[in-house]
């Protein structure tokens, strides 16, 4: 009786331990070493970056938060990250009304920002202007010669997590 006792004791712990933890995310304490930038973000409710096309269906503009792994960020100052979505394109978040960057080191890691996605078409010129931004030869930004339909992203936070 003990043993099965002490058995349902060690799966009630086990079970407790795989329990969600606190989802609020509001400071780089509650981070653990993490970082938050712009406006605090919860960690809920959230949909994974390889979602966000299926999300978009027949909407031009949708508030949600995203997971997902940073692919590249501006190079001259934080001012705009990608994230590769499930149909392999990017898809470009910049930074609710210009006030804040992210760390230039940020891609690679894994991020939840809080915004809303929207459909949007980036000119030549933007286009040009993100690839030089980001590091790409003169040939590569040469060869940017028509304005693109995608969907970007505009974030009012987000939070870097482990």
């Amino acid at each position: 009786m003990k043993k099965i006792l002490l058995f349902i004791s060690a799966i009630a712990i086990l079970a407790a331990c795989n329990s969600a933890p606190d989802t609020e995310l509001h400071s780089t304490e509650n981070l653990k070493s993490s970082a938050v930038y712009g406006d605090s973000v919860l960690n809920d409710n959230y949909i994974e970056v390889v979602a966000v096309t299926t999300a978009m269906k027949g909407e031009n503009k949708r508030d949600m938060k995203v997971r997902g792994t940073v692919a590249e960020v501006c190079q001259e100052k934080g001012c705009w990250m990608t994230m590769k979505m499930a149909n392999g394109e990017d898809m470009r978040i910049t930074f609710k009304d210009y006030k804040f960057f992210v760390a230039k080191d940020l891609a690679g890691k894994e991020v939840i920002i809080d915004g809303y996605a929207y459909v949007d078409t980036t000119s030549v010129e933007q286009l040009q202007h993100y690839a030089k931004d980001g590091g790409k030869s003169e040939a590569e930004i040469a060869a940017i010669v028509s304005p693109k339909a995608e969907i970007s992203f505009e974030a009012k936070g987000v939070a870097v997590v482990n």
